[in-house]
């Protein structure tokens, strides 16, 4: 017989350390969620002190499944700087149609109530980035000014 490089304790210490990870629940990202009605989009995201991406998508968008996890991800990499707002251009019709989406993806940036910019298909990661790093420092200056 051959005995196993752990102690049976460690192996039981182990297996319940597993246990407490798995009945954790996972903390939620105040950075990006998903926009549920045009009550919340007024509040989340025309009165944020922080400039938001919206992300007009839809679920039957392929293109749009691809770029979410891109831009979800550069989104996390700012730590708060900047916030997504996701919105399903299905369940709000009327809220895609005030901001002329015409096509998904579509990627809008808020600030104080204002669109400022616009971005429209499935993009690189770098250009996002590079996008974004332009977002977040026009966001420290005065955007009017520009």
């Amino acid at each position: 017989m051959s005995k196993s490089r752990f102690p049976k304790k460690n192996l039981i210490n182990y297996i319940s350390r597993l246990s407490h990870v798995a009945k954790t629940k996972p903390v939620a990202n105040r950075n990006i969620f998903d926009v549920q009605s045009v009550k919340e989009f007024e509040k989340k995201v025309k009165r944020s002190d922080k400039p938001v991406i919206v992300d007009f998508h839809a679920s039957w968008c392929t293109p749009c499944k691809a770029l979410a996890p891109r831009i979800a991800n550069l989104v996390n990499e700012q730590r708060g700087r900047v916030h997504l707002a996701r919105v399903d251009i299905d369940e709000l019709t009327d809220l895609a149609l005030d901001y002329k989406v015409a096509s998904v993806p579509s990627l809008m940036v808020m600030h104080n109530g204002k669109v400022l910019n616009r971005m429209v298909g499935l993009q690189t990661s770098e250009y996002l980035r590079d996008w974004l790093k332009e977002i977040v420092r026009r966001s420290n200056k005065d955007w009017t000014s520009s």
